[in-house]
């Protein structure tokens, strides 16, 4: 389909740059090989990962350029990282080289990171349930394809000699042939589409008019809502004048006279449901006589009875703080781990049963403190002997990379290993690298 495509707007508009084929062109059986070997994955899969990586990457960027101040910052991106075209051509070379193809694929998923924010762990999941390859080989692909998106579209700069609107051009001619390309799934979650929808038109006339009738129904609605609040004003201040007419029929209550000559308030008062007799009743001859205390229990007994109670609750009170302090304690000891790691940490982070979504996040502050106060620092992710499930242990390892980059730490200074380490009795553990 890309081909019948690719054919139909060369014939269409001579001029057309395909950044694609120019990318694709690179792709070779040999170059794909390399990469499966590198990362362990059939090359069957990965040649069709790679060709999914590519339009996926381009099409991040082209979603980015929506405006000319937009498309301004991705040709900053083309000429602050020296993008000109020449990695095409040199690939061979650095897939040879051990640590130039890894060092490729941390710039390249750093750039990837940058094209689509809190969206990257979504898309490479459907890409690695597309393609049938790890998680973590599905992050490294895009991380290959970045750096030839960008390197191709810096050559044709470059060679052309674009500013921001050619370069928006550019990347507008791309759109449909990419928009073929990206699985349907990764171009929804995206929301590309193969062509912007035009705006409305709305005249002058029309819009004044409408902006009547909004202000009419506005007054409307305005009276509308004042009508329950008087109703409620009418009923309140009956309610009112109610009491206080039946309140001057309230005969006074004369105080009761005893033997003594002193005046008593009675007990209790009976009203008869016509507010108008008020008759005090007398119920001090219901009264029970009051007991004395058992004058034959030892007065030592009793004291020794309220002294254990005294300390029964002191132990009560102090327990939970004795806890807290044992939490703070193994707070600060993960932090001595981390600044004196030698093995892997278990965290004492929680998850829902047989699923990667965190439940509780004990212990990651303490390791978001640790890299934000130690920039080069990084550290591995991995799951412990309780994540090792199938693909649990790699699934909580990025839920957790997740959790650190939304609080601040730089993606750069977190690494994923796809294996859990089963002789660490955890969810989840790190290690400072």
């Amino acid at each position: 389909m890309y081909n019948a495509l690719k054919a139909f707007i060369l014939n269409t508009n001579q001029n057309f740059m395909d950044i694609l084929g120019l990318i694709k062109d690179k792709l070779t059986d040999s170059n794909i090989k390399k990469v499966s070997n590198f990362l362990g994955e059939h090359p069957d899969n990965i040649g069709s990962a790679l060709n999914s990586s590519v339009p996926i990457v381009l099409g991040c960027i082209i979603r980015s350029a929506s405006n000319d101040e937009e498309t301004g910052k991705v040709m900053d991106v083309l000429k602050d990282g020296g993008h000109t075209g020449e990695i095409l051509d040199d690939l061979p070379v650095l897939l040879n080289n051990f640590e130039k193809t890894q060092l490729l694929l941390t710039i390249g998923t750093n750039i990837f990171n940058h094209f689509t924010g809190n969206q990257a762990n979504g898309i490479v999941e459907k890409l690695s349930t597309f393609t049938g390859i790890r998680k973590t080989s599905a992050f490294s692909l895009v991380g290959l394809a970045a750096p030839l998106v960008l390197g191709a579209l810096g050559k044709v700069v470059s060679k052309e000699g674009l500013g921001v609107s050619g370069l928006s051009k550019l990347l507008n001619e791309q759109r449909e042939a990419v928009f073929v390309e990206i699985p349907p799934a990764i171009a929804n979650q995206l929301n590309f589409k193969s062509s912007e929808p035009l705006k409305p038109v709305i005249n002058k006339e029309e819009k004044s008019k409408e902006n009547k009738n909004n202000s009419k129904d506005a007054g409307n609605r305005g009276l509308g809502a004042w009508i329950p609040w008087i109703l409620i004003g009418f009923v309140f201040l009956g309610g009112v004048a109610y009491f206080m007419k039946y309140r001057r029929t309230v005969k006074p209550v004369e105080p009761v006279v005893n033997n003594t000559g002193l005046s008593t308030e009675p007990d209790s008062i009976a009203i008869d449901t016509t507010f108008s007799n008020i008759v005090p009743v007398d119920t001090a001859s219901n009264l029970e006589p009051i007991s004395t205390p058992n004058t034959d229990i030892p007065i030592t007994t009793i004291e020794s009875k309220e002294v254990e109670k005294v300390k029964r609750v002191e132990k009560e009170v102090e327990e939970p703080k004795k806890e807290q302090k044992k939490v703070t304690f193994d707070h600060i000891s993960v932090e001595d781990q981390l600044k004196n790691a030698k093995s892997w940490i278990a965290l004492a982070t929680d998850f829902k049963k047989n699923s990667a979504e965190v439940s509780a996040k004990t212990d990651l502050e303490v390791v978001v403190k640790f890299l934000k106060a130690n920039r080069k620092a990084v550290v591995i992710v991995a799951g412990g002997s309780q994540s090792s499930k199938g693909t649990l242990g790699e699934d909580r390892a990025y839920a957790v990379r997740d959790v650190l980059i939304e609080k601040g730490v730089n993606e750069g200074q977190i690494v994923i290993q796809s294996s859990s380490v089963k002789e660490v009795d955890a969810k989840v553990v790190v290690k400072v690298k």
